[in-house]
């Protein structure tokens, strides 16, 4: 078996259809010319070690980039037009009473 003498790469298997999480802990060539790769990964909470076929691991794949949502169109998404925005302003509350600036008289 050959190993990786740093960090473990991390990979991806195909557990019935999805592809989940795990770290490449080393591989081997078999007799008939294949590859099986020594994987390790928590399922269940549990972690364990498995050997898989090479064709069932994965190097991870990148998040999809963000794509905004597609435009809705249907009624309910239409701008209202200029009559139904238009409503009679509400008064604002009246402004406090102005405080009167006296002079100030110095005593002598």
């Amino acid at each position: 078996m050959t190993t990786f003498a740093g960090e473990p790469l991390a990979v991806e298997f195909d557990l019935n259809g999805s592809w989940c999480p795990a770290v490449l802990l080393g591989w081997r060539h078999e007799p008939d010319g294949t590859a099986r790769v020594r994987i390790q990964f928590v399922i269940g909470g549990l972690r364990r070690a498995s050997w898989l076929p090479l064709t069932d691991v994965r190097l991870p794949q990148p998040a999809p980039a963000w794509t905004p949502p597609a435009p809705r169109t249907e009624p309910d998404m239409l701008l209202p037009t200029p009559e139904q925005v238009r409503r009679t302003p509400t008064p604002l509350p009246p402004l406090p009473p102005l405080r009167s600036v006296q002079p100030v008289h110095s005593r002598s």
